[in-house]
Order: C-alpha cells, then sequence, then structure tokens
C-alpha cells in the first residue's frame, strides 16, 4: 500500500542511497581506504579522509537506541499517533539511522536495545508522480 506523504529530498552525495532504499536494497557507503562506514553519505571519510568509497549491502540488523512519538499532524501527511526510532545498526556503534516504527503506533512495544530488523514502507508523492521509499524498523523475531 502505498502512502502519500512528502518525498525525501535528495542532496549529491545521497541520490544513490535514496535510490537502493526506493529498490528495497539496505546499503551504506564504506570507504575503499579504511573500512569505516560512512552515515550519512558524503564525499570525505570522517575516519580518514578518503574520498573513496563503495556501497555495500548492510545486513539489516540493529537495536532501538532511541525513538520520538510524534501526537501532531503535519499537515496531515503522517498519520497520528506515529513514531520514528533511531537505530543502532550492528555493523558499526556509531552508525544510527532513523525511520518508522512497524510496531505500535504509540510506541509501547519499544524499549532501548530492542532487536529491530529493517524493513521499507512505500510512499507516493501528493502528486503521484514520484514512488519512493523509507526505512521501516521492526521488532527481529530470531
Amino acid at each position: 500500500m502505498n502512502i502519500k506523504r512528502p518525498i525525501p529530498i535528495t542532496d549529491l552525495d545521497s541520490v544513490d542511497w535514496w535510490s537502493a532504499v526506493s529498490r528495497h536494497e539496505f546499503v551504506c557507503a564504506r570507504c575503499s581506504d579504511c573500512n569505516v562506514w560512512r552515515w550519512p553519505a558524503r564525499a570525505i571519510c570522517g575516519a580518514c579522509g578518503s574520498m573513496t568509497w563503495e556501497w555495500q549491502e548492510l545486513t539489516g540488523n540493529g537495536t532501538i537506541a532511541s525513538w520520538i512519538v510524534n501526537r501532531h499532524g503535519f499537515g496531515g501527511a503522517f498519520p497520528l499517533p506515529s513514531t520514528v526510532v533511531l537505530v543502532r545498526l550492528a555493523e558499526q556503534d556509531d552508525l544510527l539511522l532513523p525511520g518508522g516504527w512497524a510496531g505500535s503506533a504509540d510506541g509501547v512495544d519499544l524499549s532501548v536495545g530492542l532487536s529491530v530488523v529493517v524493513g521499507f514502507e512505500d510512499i507516493e508523492s501528493e502528486g503521484g508522480d514520484s514512488d519512493q521509499a523509507v526505512l521501516s524498523w521492526g521488532p527481529r523475531h530470531d
């Protein structure tokens, strides 16, 4: 089901990442010289200063670091309540990615350290002319 809401804005560094997400591929830039993951996507490695990287697939596993429950409608663009989570990825301790919460809309099922797995939520622009996806984290059931 496509939900109509604002489309994420891309820039030169993030356009390839958003394209991958729209294909339901979970990737991140990784420095070709020191192997440190780069998030958000950017041209220069924060660890070694290298300008070379490759997009590599991530496991999609992580743990909840934080969350916020939105109770304001933002012009009707999001259902209420709506929970946004910040997830610490398994690949690197300082790799934290935001996304929607696929669990309870009011976040009552969240706790810091909860094991989660990435999913994707398809969205459609208000004009219907551009399809995109965003991250949607859910509990991991091993």
